[in-house]
């Protein structure tokens, strides 16, 4: 996928400027690197600011508040481990680690949202944490996420959800959009 960041970067709007760009692939930005994907942005559009799931997911944990984070992905298990390493080692606590360890990307696209829901809610179960964290791009859970949180009392953010709130922020919209999940009430951290 590296190869072809700046290739694709470049036919976005060619001849009119961004505000920002979401490059759209969780396990691949933690592959590459988030500092990677945004320079092989940059090769294309220097001035634009950027984001990635997991660039976004961390801005979400920051927004809540959240130390401590319950993850449910449907990567295998090799994934899985890049997953909660890449978390672990910007200073998370990963107390919880679910997944429904499919091997293709096809087979992750048809993972219903009540299954989604039901991993979620096996989450709850295991462990005490701040915040829970759906990734992968495929995964849909945008729809259910506002009131699964206010079914189990906990923020919860997904790779899509957490992206297009991350987006929305960086170029400056802080629409109150509740009704996606209490993220979309929240303005950005400080930092960002």
């Amino acid at each position: 996928m590296e190869p072809r960041i700046v290739e694709c970067t470049r036919v976005i709007t060619p001849d009119t400027p961004v505000d920002v760009i979401a490059y759209g692939c969780t396990s691949a930005s933690m592959a590459i690197g988030e500092e990677g994907v945004f320079a092989n942005i940059h090769k294309a559009k220097p001035d634009v600011r950027c984001t990635t799931p997991i660039t976004a997911a961390f801005a979400a944990f920051e927004a809540f508040g959240a130390k401590r984070i319950g993850v449910l992905t449907p990567y295998p298990a090799d994934v899985n481990r890049i997953v909660s390493d890449y978390i672990s080692a910007r200073g998370y606590e990963v107390p919880v680690f679910g997944s429904f360890n499919a091997d293709r990307d096809t087979v992750v696209a048809r993972i219903d949202p009540q299954s989604i829901e039901n991993g979620v809610r096996e989450l709850v179960r295991h462990a005490e944490f701040d915040a829970i964290f759906v990734s992968c791009t495929s995964v849909r859970l945008m729809e259910a996420c506002a009131e699964l949180e206010q079914h189990l009392g906990i923020p919860l953010t997904s790779s899509n959800h957490a992206m297009a709130w991350h987006a929305l922020r960086l170029a400056g919209i802080d629409d109150r959009l509740g009704h996606y999940g209490s993220l979309f009430d929240l303005p950005l951290a400080p930092e960002d």
